[in-house]
């Protein structure tokens, strides 16, 4: 298991002084590059291997969100290998070790000089060491979207342009930035509880990503598609 220990910074709240969903993406991000970085299978490695993991999804699951000056704890774990994908769970502990965030996700092992997922290789697993799967009750992968009666049309939503400050080291949208794009278009975001995002297709730089918004007994969706219905993204909350 790895782990970050930190306090809660004025920037990574928001008007509540809380952190939300996208900043707790951010942390499990951030917990997931350290790790890797810590054996050896960092960023620096992707260019030697030309091999790298990419998301297709998370569940997340929050009792409460991290304030302003608190200190926490993000712990992250694989579980699982499986063809081409790897599994890893993460926690947020606060300062008395009380676990505030849980959450799931899935990663899609790529070949960056064919462009394609392929099988794990034993060199791609090397160094992960696989831990107990947390006790949560796992989504699918995929998501289902809404009938189309259950959108949202009350409002209209402009497309997002993806700027050169939306980017990583990939060249396309940091997974975290999809998710503060969703909550701009969602009411009331520090109510929900729980997230899942299935990731579909990498938008890059100078693309329109146009949201589109569900809603029905509860959930919420915002599902981010190009000028021809391919999705990029699907963000589900409730």
């Amino acid at each position: 298991m790895f782990e970050m220990k930190r306090q809660v910074t004025y920037s990574e709240v928001d008007s509540s002084l809380k952190v939300n969903m996208a900043g707790i993406v951010h942390y499990f991000q951030d917990c997931t590059l350290m790790h890797s970085e810590t054996i050896g299978k960092g960023i620096s490695d992707v260019d030697k291997t030309h091999t790298a993991w990419f998301l297709s999804g998370w569940q997340i699951e929050v009792t409460r969100y991290p304030e302003y000056l608190e200190k926490i704890t993000v712990r992250t774990w694989p579980y699982g290998f499986k063809g081409i994908y790897g599994y890893r769970n993460f926690d947020l502990l606060d300062a008395e070790g009380n676990q505030i965030v849980r959450a799931n996700s899935i990663w899609i092992f790529m070949d960056l000089e064919k462009n394609m997922p392929t099988r794990i290789t034993e060199q791609g697993m090397a160094g992960y060491e696989l831990e107990p799967e947390l006790e949560m009750e796992y989504a699918p992968r995929k998501i289902n979207i809404l009938d189309e009666e259950n959108r949202v049309l009350s409002q209209e939503w402009d497309p997002v342009l993806v700027k050169p400050s939306f980017l990583d080291s990939n060249h396309h949208v940091n997974n975290g930035k999809y998710v503060e794009e969703a909550l701009n278009c969602l009411e009331e975001w520090d109510t929900f509880c729980k997230m899942r995002v299935d990731y579909r297709k990498a938008a890059v730089l100078g693309e329109r990503m146009r949201p589109v918004c569900y809603y029905k007994d509860g959930v919420s969706q915002v599902v981010f598609m190009d000028e021809k219905d391919n999705i990029y993204v699907i963000v589900e909350v409730e």
